[in-house]
């Protein structure tokens, strides 16, 4: 494989930056737009509908589900079709569910449409992290990684600034339009991913070589370091995911935002996302992953806090931004940490694992978020468990030994 402290060749890097764009271009439609545009849609999808925060709550799970799902199988089919090409069918899958979620009022159908979407999530993202740190290199892999990944914030800036627009231009209803209008973009990003998305030669070569038969649970068995930072992705998708999930309807329910000033609430998530993707990835590449994790592990702590301590919209702005500075911040560390402690050759199985592990945690903190939220009528409760347990990761972190040489 690539010598991990090496770039790749040169004809390698020119390439490169048609794979970072098309990594941008696939997380802002696959992530952006399938996996987050429902949170700024849930409250007319809900109104229109006439369901609970409980059933909005099991659509998210629905969601997780097939993204839980898929990243247990990820790595087989990695194996048997290659990294591009499941990348690209699954980006394929996440446009046309988006896009039927517009012509379907059945709630069993919504959950149908939901799984194909956190299926076809996780085959992009899962996938997509490996096939970048094949073009670039492991000692530069957080500035790379979050290039790519700041596709997420851009798509979430997008559909902040669309949805209210056409809500407001036909209504409750306006949320089918929506989901197609996204749906088809995402169609079109697949069509060039078809034709510019490929692996680095290199990188395949070497990987084939490498012993196939390791066991990735001997390796967690034998290192500690690699069993903290999957309980540390676990515990954050159990914390985050509630506000993700509930921040515009905390808005709207509880701050009495109007639904345009919830859609700005939804770009500014979108807008410091993008700049934390690209400052925390880069600034752990020169001042190291264990300490800038734990930095930002703190600061998202304290974003879930402000908005349940400082009730107001200047109060609520401001956390978000901080969450949505930190919280992308934080899968980006953690993808690069896990390119810091394993071999190139196992990445796609490890992550697909510790994705399985941060979606578990993710399920059971959307769903005990929307039970907590009809049981005590307020989000705040919810909100409070997810700073504890989000505050309590620094601690585990805090003793992790620097990785071997790969």
């Amino acid at each position: 494989m690539l010598n991990p402290q090496s770039p790749a060749p040169p004809h390698g890097q020119r390439y490169f930056i048609v794979i970072l764009v098309m990594g941008f271009l696939i997380q802002m439609t696959a992530l952006g737009f399938g996996r987050f545009a429902y949170t700024a849609l849930l409250p007319s999808m809900k109104t229109d509908a006439g369901l609970t925060n409980t059933h909005m709550g099991f659509f998210q799970v629905g969601i997780l589900t097939g993204y839980l799902l898929f990243a247990y199988l990820c790595s087989a089919f990695v194996k048997r079709w290659g990294l591009s090409l499941v990348i690209n069918v699954s980006l394929a899958l996440v446009g046309l569910a988006m896009m039927a979620l517009g012509f379907t009022s059945s709630f069993l159908l919504w959950l149908i449409l939901a799984f194909l979407i956190g299926s076809g999530a996780a085959g992009t993202y899962i996938p997509l992290i490996p096939l970048i740190i094949g073009w670039s290199s492991i000692r530069r892999s957080g500035g790379t990684i979050g290039f790519a990944l700041s596709g997420t914030g851009v798509g979430i800036i997008v559909v902040g600034f669309v949805a209210p627009i056409i809500l407001e231009r036909f209504g409750t209803g306006g949320w089918r339009y929506a989901w197609f209008l996204l749906g088809a973009a995402s169609l079109l990003v697949w069509l060039a991913s078809v034709f510019l998305l490929k692996e680095n030669p290199s990188f395949v070569d070497g990987a084939e070589h490498h012993n196939a038969q390791d066991s990735i649970l001997g390796l967690l068995y034998r290192d500690r370091s690699l069993r903290a930072i999957l309980i540390v992705y676990l515990m954050v998708g159990f914390g985050y995911i509630s506000f993700a999930t509930f921040a515009v309807a905390y808005a709207v329910e509880e701050i009495m935002l109007s639904a345009k000033e919830a859609g700005l609430l939804w770009s500014i998530f979108g807008l410091f996302s993008v700049f934390g993707c690209l400052f925390w990835g880069i600034v752990s590449d020169y001042i190291g992953r264990k300490a800038v994790t734990i930095i930002d592990l703190f600061l998202l702590s304290a974003s879930i806090l402000l908005a349940v301590l400082w009730k107001e919209k200047a109060g609520l702005y401001l956390s978000g931004a901080l969450f949505a500075f930190t919280f992308n911040g934080v899968i980006v560390l953690i993808a690069a940490l896990f390119g810091d402690y394993i071999p190139m050759a196992k990445m796609s199985r490890i992550f697909g694992i510790s994705t399985l592990i941060h979606g578990l945690g993710q399920v059971v903190g959307v769903a005990l978020a929307g039970w907590l939220k009809d049981l005590t009528a307020t989000f705040v409760v919810s909100f409070f468990l997810s700073a504890l347990i989000i505050g309590a990761c620094p601690l585990l972190l805090f003793f992790l030994k620097e990785p071997e040489k790969l």
